[in-house]
């Protein structure tokens, strides 16, 4: 926070080949409006379009944008503050920060303009309201509130599954992508895709959506040592989440090894020390 900003000149797109002339302060009114007399007498000066969302909901680590359109800009200048600190983000075609996680999107379509703040791989203190402000007498101002919700794949359950050689691997996960459904989710077997239709038969994919959230499970048939290796659970644009596999061949799991019986040099073993005490004892 403490190093010096960082100047960025904004870039423009516009459908119109003299748009670049329009941006000196000499730019005329655009006339479009008139073609909306129905709705009522054009509003001349410079005005923000109704309608305009106040709440902008995304997972962390997306794309997060806040929007703002002004109409009949007439030459003003825009700019997005951040409230919590009332730091300015930046006006017209220069950002006045240091984190290149933040750029303003422009344009214009007739007489209205587009100045989107875009906040990209949002993270959770990226929360709180941004206001866009147009430097007119009195001030205009938009405010817009980012809510920012955690996201990703879960596999419930231990990080390590053993199985038997021949059995059933049978693997569940879980996405939250609040506000929204998740997008495509992908299982990885040491990062090479998982098809239910490739080489290796006997698998199956499934996923179900419920609501912000989805299921994905993986199912393999007559598993081999050839199945052993991480799973990863990846959906698009979230934190996956992973598990390691182990195939067991007539062999208990690692974990059970303490559990097993005396060998049978060790019962030999306690035989003949049972015989060699047995005579002293008897005298």
């Amino acid at each position: 926070m403490g190093s010096d900003p960082v100047f960025t000149q904004l870039s423009f797109r516009s459908a119109k080949p003299d748009f670049l002339a329009s941006l000196s302060p000499g730019w005329k009114e655009q006339t479009d409006w008139k073609e909306e007399s129905d709705r009522g007498p054009p509003r001349r000066g410079p005005h923000l379009l109704p309608g305009l969302p106040t709440n902008v909901s995304v997972t962390a680590g997306r794309l997060a944008t806040l929007p703002c359109r002004v109409a009949n800009l007439k030459g003003r200048a825009v700019s997005w503050i951040r409230q919590e600190d009332l730091k300015v983000l930046a006006t017209d075609g220069v950002t006045f920060t240091s984190d290149n996680r933040l750029q303003v999107r422009a344009w214009r379509t007739g007489a209205v303009w587009a100045w989107d703040l875009e906040i990209h791989e949002a993270a959770l203190e990226d929360a709180g309201v941004y206001e866009c402000q147009v430097n007119t007498r009195p001030k205009i101002s938009h405010p817009v509130t980012l809510h920012v919700h955690l996201g990703g794949a879960v596999i419930p359950g231990p990080g390590e599954v053993y199985v038997e050689a021949g059995s059933r691997l049978l693997l569940t996960c879980w996405v939250q992508a609040p506000p929204r459904p998740p997008g495509p989710i992908a299982w990885l077997h040491n990062l090479a895709p998982v098809h239910a239709h490739g080489a290796r038969g006997g698998v199956s994919l499934h996923v179900a959506q419920e609501g912000a959230r989805a299921s994905a499970r993986l199912s393999l048939t007559s598993v081999t040592p050839e199945d052993a290796g991480n799973y990863t659970c990846q959906p698009e644009g979230l934190e996956p989440a992973h598990v390691a596999v182990f195939i067991m061949q007539n062999e208990e799991p690692r974990a059970m090894h303490h559990d097993r019986a005396p060998s049978s040099s060790h019962q030999s073993l306690a035989l003949l020390v049972l015989a060699l005490l047995l005579p002293h004892s008897l005298r």
